[in-house]
């Protein structure tokens, strides 16, 4: 249980050292857009001629910028999220099959927990096998068939 509230902590550090990271870039980007924005407004103002697209163009490029680079952090996050829970679901499994691995010398000593125990493992047994994984195939076929429809 330790080591697991333990790769928790540690993944939930790197996700937010990873979202520090994005976001200072972000609110850098976001700072030079604004700047020139203002220096844009200033020589329109003023001159109206050459150097304000020069600093809008530069002034709009940084903002779009940091818009990507907002919108890729969100997937990167995303992504991470999805592993982190597969990652639970394996860590689940592992725990939970540890236990019923510790709780069978138990069982099989007590002839009538045995008697209880036996169906039920088999039903589950027979339970998992008969699961099957989903795949991205059923899915584009599922999206393919109501396109048709």
């Amino acid at each position: 249980m330790t080591s697991l509230a333990a790769g928790e902590i540690g993944l939930t550090l790197s996700r937010v050292k990873r979202s520090a990271i994005f976001l200072s870039i972000i609110g850098i980007f976001g700072a030079i857009g604004a700047v020139f924005l203002l220096v844009a407004a200033y020589i329109a103002l003023s001159d109206r001629f050459g150097e304000l697209r020069a600093a809008l163009y530069i002034g709009g490029g940084a903002i779009a910028v940091a818009i990507i680079l907002y919108i890729v952090m969100k997937i990167s996050d995303a992504i991470i999220r999805k592993r982190q829970r597969d990652r639970a679901k394996t860590d689940t499994t592992a725990l939970l099959t540890v236990a019923a691995i510790a709780a069978a010398p138990m069982l099989l000593r007590s002839r009538g927990l045995l008697m209880l125990a036996l169906p039920v493992l088999a039903f589950g047994g027979l339970s998992m096998l008969g699961k099957k994984p989903k795949t991205r195939q059923r899915r584009r076929s599922n999206v393919s068939e109501e396109l048709r429809d």
